[in-house]
C-alpha cells in the first residue's frame, strides 16, 4: 500500500463565476448508511453503512422542463443564497437528483497507453474525458440538458497556467475551473500521484469531471453564491464545500461502477480510484473543505455500487449522489 503522503490526490475546485472570482470548495449518499467497501486500502476506511438517504422526494418520471434548457437557461438560474440547500432546487431538490434508479451509459473506453510524459498524459487526459462525454451525455439529456464537454489544461508546467482561475494557488495537485469551464492537470503537480500509475491519475481527474458536471446542471452556480454569502473559509462555507467535493467524488464513482471492466477501464483501475480516493480528505493545517478520508472512499463507493450488499445487482443512479439533502451530519465531515 502506498502511503498517504505520496497518494493525497484530489484537487481542490476552483470555483469562479468571473475570471477574477476564483475560490477553492468542494463531497456519497449518506442517508443514515454508508456504503460497504468490500477491498478498501485499510481496515479504517471500510465503510459499514450507506450515505444517508435524501430528505427530499423522489420523482417517478423525467422532469425536464424543471431544469433549465440550454438556450434558457444556463443564463436564467438564479441561485439562492438563503434557506435549506435540501430543498434548494439546484441543489438538494434539482430536479437531476429525484429519480431514483437513472444514471450513466456503459461505453467502451479506448484510451492510450499510460506513459509518465507530459505530452502522453495530455493525450491519455483528452481520451478520458472523451469517455466520461459519452457516458454522461444521456443522462443529461434525459434532464433536458445538453452536455458541453470541458477543456484540459494539462501543461508541462503548473506555473504556465494563466486560465480563468488565475494561477494555480489551491496547492492541490489538479482543480476545476468553471469560469472556463476547464480541468486544469499541470504535469509537474501531477507528477507525484502519477507515477504510481494511470489508475491514479484517472481517479484526479474523474473527480474533476465531476466538478464539471456539477457546473453543467447548476449545482456549481448554486454552491458559489451560497459559498459567497456565508464565506468560503467560514464554517458554513468549509460544509457546502465538502457537500461540493463528496458529490464529485460520487459522480467519479457512477463513472466506475458502469464500466469498470469494459475496455480501458478495468476492474484494477477501479481498485486503484478507491485507494487514491481513500488518501484524499483533508490535509493536516487544511481547512475542511473535502472530507475524511472515510467519507471520501463511502461516497465515492456508493456511487460506484449504491448497496450496503457487495452481491446486490444495482446499478449507479445519480439519486444516490445527492450530498446535499443527506440526513446525516456525519457523513459530511
Amino acid at each position: 500500500m502506498v502511503s498517504r503522503s505520496v497518494m493525497v490526490a484530489v484537487a481542490t475546485t476552483a470555483v469562479a463565476l468571473a475570471a477574477t472570482a476564483c475560490g477553492a470548495a468542494e463531497t456519497a449518499r449518506p442517508g443514515g448508511v454508508r456504503p460497504t467497501v468490500s477491498s478498501a486500502p485499510t481496515e479504517s476506511l471500510m465503510p459499514t453503512q450507506p450515505p444517508i438517504l435524501p430528505s427530499v422526494t423522489p420523482t417517478s418520471a423525467p422532469i425536464p422542463t424543471a431544469v433549465p434548457t440550454p438556450t434558457a437557461a444556463r443564463t436564467a438560474w438564479s441561485p439562492r443564497v438563503s434557506g435549506p440547500v435540501s430543498r434548494d432546487p439546484l441543489l438538494g431538490a434539482n430536479p437531476v437528483h429525484l429519480q431514483p434508479g437513472y444514471g450513466i451509459r456503459a461505453v467502451n473506453c479506448r484510451l492510450p497507453g499510460w506513459r509518465l510524459q507530459a505530452a502522453a498524459a495530455k493525450a491519455y487526459y483528452s481520451a478520458a474525458i472523451a469517455c466520461h462525454d459519452r457516458a454522461w451525455r444521456a443522462t443529461l439529456a434525459h434532464f433536458g440538458l445538453t452536455l458541453a464537454g470541458p477543456r484540459l489544461w494539462a501543461g508541462a508546467q503548473g506555473n504556465q497556467y494563466a486560465g480563468g482561475c488565475g494561477r494555480n494557488s489551491t496547492g492541490r495537485e489538479a482543480f476545476y475551473c468553471s469560469a472556463d469551464q476547464t480541468i486544469v492537470m499541470p504535469f509537474d503537480s501531477m507528477r507525484s500521484i502519477a507515477r504510481y500509475g494511470e489508475g491514479y491519475a484517472l481517479a484526479v481527474l474523474s473527480h474533476e469531471y465531476g466538478h464539471h458536471l456539477q457546473q453543467q446542471i447548476g449545482v456549481m452556480a448554486a454552491y458559489h453564491a451560497r459559498a459567497q454569502a456565508v464565506g468560503f473559509s467560514s464554517q458554513a462555507g468549509q460544509l457546502l464545500s465538502r457537500q461540493l467535493e463528496l458529490q464529485a467524488w460520487c459522480f467519479s464513482g457512477m463513472f466506475y461502477g458502469m464500466n469498470a471492466g469494459r475496455g480501458s477501464i478495468t476492474r484494477s483501475l477501479s481498485q486503484q480510484a478507491l485507494e487514491n480516493n481513500s488518501h484524499a480528505g483533508d490535509r493536516p493545517g487544511e481547512l475542511r473543505q473535502h472530507g475524511t478520508n472515510r467519507n471520501i472512499a463511502s461516497w465515492f463507493t456508493w456511487g460506484r455500487h449504491p448497496s450496503v450488499k457487495s452481491s446486490a445487482r444495482v446499478a449507479p443512479s445519480v439519486y444516490e449522489c445527492n450530498p446535499w439533502a443527506a440526513r446525516d451530519a456525519s457523513s459530511l465531515q
